[in-house]
């Protein structure tokens, strides 16, 4: 294998409450979803390639909150939020509310990409745009877009009609359902040099309003990338307006760079600034996860680590020396769902390192 293709790449399929009987589903994807990105990064040597292919993987699913099979919004249509961040030059594209498009992290990318742009005359060019302005974007950049109704899975389409029927009843608060369905997701990848590159996607909540953006989108909230002496790179799931308010991606990420123990301060960072938040104090329970990465690039040695405080998270990841990727389901009991935050991870190589600390 070439050595400059060395890297490790994580993936989430969300954190809410995922059926038990597709488990196997969950994590067949996942691992697809790895794989493809190992694939990428070996290809082209970029970790921004790499997470963007790994998330189409996730948004073409049906089995995702995120493109094609996401939650419909009251009006019953699709609006997908999505964002991207390059850690080592800091750039950032996201979309938010946009529909038309069958994978709205490729829009965002090319947002990203477009940061260095000259477009003349003094503009500045966009790194975040929502709706028609988003999808009319994306077609002056030649990416494709498709009829919305061809975004609306069977699924999506059946889980609409069950709770808007109940909400016009009146027999349902739809509160009550958020860990149901926060099935945004997410990956992170880093190469041996310390490249680091963080994508998220999401549908949005059930019966979402028209127009409303979650963290998926929002700088600092759905993800984080940072190239250092320490690389980091977060990706969040959840509800989004917790995300949003407590702009986890980049608090977490922030916290994990520079400590002896990011595992302790993964544990604090969940409890103090988001469980404990005086932004969410009015709130009874907290639905929120990550995905971490932290890596020296000196010693080849990272640390991978997830969080979430609700009933599941579905999660992979890959190392480029793995024959095939690992996945597996975070559980959380539900006396502590949305009260407490499970903290899990593992170490990883990526090259010879002098010595892991």
């Amino acid at each position: 294998m070439n050595k400059s293709s060395a890297g490790f790449i994580a993936v989430h399929l969300g954190a809410g409450q995922h059926s038990t009987v597709l488990k196997e589903k969950y994590q067949k994807l996942s691992k697809e979803a790895c794989e493809k990105g190992i694939e990428s990064l070996k290809q082209s040597k970029n970790v921004l390639d790499a997470v963007v292919d790994a998330v189409i993987v996730l948004e073409d699913s049906p089995l995702t909150n995120a493109g094609y099979g996401s939650n419909l919004t009251y009006e019953g249509n699709v609006e997908c939020d999505a964002s991207i961040m390059d850690g080592a030059t800091l750039h950032y594209g996201g979309v938010g509310a946009i529909t038309g498009v069958k994978n709205p992290i490729e829009v965002a990318k090319r947002l990203c990409q477009y940061q260095t742009f000259d477009i003349g005359h003094g503009r500045v060019p966009p790194s975040f745009l929502v709706g028609s302005g988003a999808l009319t974007w994306a077609k002056e950049m030649g990416i494709k877009s498709v009829p919305p109704e061809n975004l609306i899975s069977v699924k999506a389409q059946k889980v609409y009609k069950h709770y808007k029927r109940k909400v016009e009843n009146d027999t349902i608060e739809i509160g009550q359902q958020l860990k149901r369905r926060l099935d945004t997701v997410g990956a992170v990848c880093i190469d041996q040099y310390g490249n680091v590159a963080s994508a998220c996607s999401s549908g949005g909540i059930i019966l979402k309003y028209p127009g409303r953006v979650g963290q998926a989108g929002v700088w600092g909230c759905g993800v984080w990338a940072s190239k250092g002496s320490i690389s980091v790179g977060t990706s969040t799931s959840g509800c989004g307006e917790h995300l949003i308010k407590t702009t986890l991606a980049r608090t977490i990420a922030e916290s994990i760079e520079q400590t002896d123990c990011p595992t302790r301060s993964l544990h604090d960072t969940m409890h103090s600034n988001f469980l404990d938040s005086r932004f969410l104090k009015d709130l009874n329970e907290k639905y929120g996860g990550v995905l971490a990465i932290r890596y020296s690039a000196e010693d080849g040695c990272g640390d991978f680590l997830w969080s979430h405080t609700t009933n599941s998270m579905i999660i992979g990841y890959m190392n480029s020396n793995d024959k095939s990727a690992k996945s597996r389901m975070s559980i959380l009991s539900p006396p502590e769902v949305g009260k407490k935050a499970i903290i899990e991870g593992i170490l990883f190589k990526l090259q010879e390192p002098n010595e892991c600390k």
